[in-house]
């Protein structure tokens, strides 16, 4: 069994009965409805919450077609996306390509890794220009929505992208080590850019002030749900693959412009539509998360990545799994993510404990450009620590190696005594690790190479 094969909700696809749906099945669509529905809206939530600011700050928040170049890697105060890294710095931007097509510009990077994951609002990924695609010249890539009326001119660019959406999220990261070299990384950054279809790119005022992003959570009622993937859907049309379930759950009032209170429903089919929506939003997360287990179990404890991640088809319990521990993954030909969920007996991480990750001799992560292991609480986000280190990698000097070439992970909450280990700190509470591996090696994707299990010691 591999991850792409959970399902988060456990059940097969529902069909509505010829003439009216039963309760039962209309709690079962329910739940499909908000596994469906949850991506898009948590892309849309995003979306709003970064844009929502007067001009660009350092903290992934910007508005429409413009870039935020970080000022630093994230903190433990960053909660808006989960499962941050701090490898690179993130330059975000959200594009609408209404009037036409945006062109993206970067100088030349030369060997620094560097990337602009493009995804659209169903999560999957578009493209992913950079290093590995494009190398470390400098380009420049013009984004066009082919739902547009072709009246615009596509600019001269070294190639364009084709999108289907209007609505773009760029995740933008650029690999930086120490503090002089983030300096380094920042000044590039600074000469990404965004050309409107008028040949400018956005201006703000000289000292404007960007202002706090608003917090728009994603509806977890069922009524306030349903309203918000309708309206969802019709300002996001859906690919063709969807038709099947949308087909199913059309006779609901559930699809691009449609209303469960205008489908003529019986009340108690009604009341159930919006049971199942809410029962599904309180379980989801903590059921990802047991499936997620059960799957690590069967890895020394390690989390598996999926050959269709960042490109989900018509999976959407797993797309709706990812959205909960980690939107905007990337498909596996840019990066993997080993996720760390017990040690290597089956038994959850817990804080009070101290463990040890070994990497034997010449078997550190195979990746092309970097790999890194990073903290995060049970919930995804950053640990807050004295040391302030949330990663360990190549890219987190110094990495110490022993004697004989292996390197050891000491996890814990106090410094480690011996010599020659590593120290990532752990929370006191429960906690979980990324393992990232960009440029990863084929035996690294297809699950040839696994990372060693997490060891308890004393």
């Amino acid at each position: 069994m591999t991850l792409a094969a959970l399902a988060v909700t456990g059940f097969a696809p529902v069909a509505a009965s010829a003439q009216s749906p039963t309760p039962e099945e209309a709690a079962a669509l329910g739940k499909q409805a908000y596994d469906y529905g949850f991506p898009l809206l948590e892309f849309l939530r995003v979306r709003r919450e970064q844009t929502s600011v007067e001009c660009p700050d350092i903290r992934g928040n910007s508005p429409v077609n413009s870039f935020s170049n970080a000022g630093g890697f994230a903190t433990a105060a960053d909660v808006t996306v989960v499962a941050p890294n701090t490898d690179t710095l993130y330059s975000i931007a959200h594009l609408d390509l209404k009037k036409g097509p945006i062109t993206l510009r970067h100088p030349k990077m030369g060997k620094r890794y560097y990337s602009f994951e493009l995804l659209d609002p169903y999560t999957n990924v578009i493209d992913i220009p950079g290093l590995r695609e494009d190398g470390g010249g400098a380009s420049s890539y013009a984004i066009r929505w082919t739902g547009s009326d072709g009246k615009t001119r596509a600019p001269k660019a070294d190639r364009t992208i084709k999108s289907r959406f209007r609505r773009v999220w760029v995740i933008g990261r650029t690999l930086a080590t120490d503090a002089a070299d983030q300096r380094k990384a920042q000044k590039l950054m600074a000469q990404y850019a965004l050309t409107l279809p008028n040949g400018n790119e956005r201006s703000f005022g000289k000292g404007c002030e960007p202002g706090q992003p608003g917090v728009f959570p994603t509806p977890a009622d069922g009524p306030g749900f349903i309203s918000a993937l309708n309206e969802a859907l019709a300002e996001n049309p859906p690919p063709k693959r969807d038709d099947a379930l949308l087909a199913q759950l059309e006779p609901l009032g559930v699809g691009p412009g449609l209303s469960p209170e205008e489908a003529g429903l019986a009340p108690d089919v009604l009341a159930a539509l919006y049971k199942g929506v809410a029962d599904e939003a309180a379980a989801l997360p903590l059921a990802a998360r047991l499936q997620s287990l059960q799957e690590a179990l069967r890895t020394q404890g390690w989390l598996l990545p999926a050959s269709n991640i960042g490109d989900y088809g018509t999976d959407y319990s797993f797309r709706a799994l990812v959205a909960v521990v980690g939107l905007g993954a990337n498909t596996p030909d840019e990066a993997i993510y080993p996720t760390g969920l017990a040690d290597e007996t089956g038994a959850l991480f817990d804080g009070a404990n101290a463990y040890r990750l070994t990497f034997p001799p010449g078997q550190a992560p195979p990746a092309k450009y970097f790999w890194s292991l990073t903290m995060y609480d049970s919930t995804g986000y950053l640990v807050a620590n004295p040391a302030n280190v949330h990663s360990l990698g190549p890219s987190h000097p110094p990495l110490v190696e022993q004697p004989d070439g292996s390197i050891v992970i000491a996890i814990q909450r106090t410094e480690p005594t011996e010599p020659g280990v590593n120290w990532l700190p752990s929370p006191p509470m429960g906690f979980r690790l990324n393992l990232r591996l960009y440029g990863p090696s084929k035996a690294a994707m297809s699950g040839e190479w696994r990372p060693p299990g997490v060891a308890k010691i004393g």
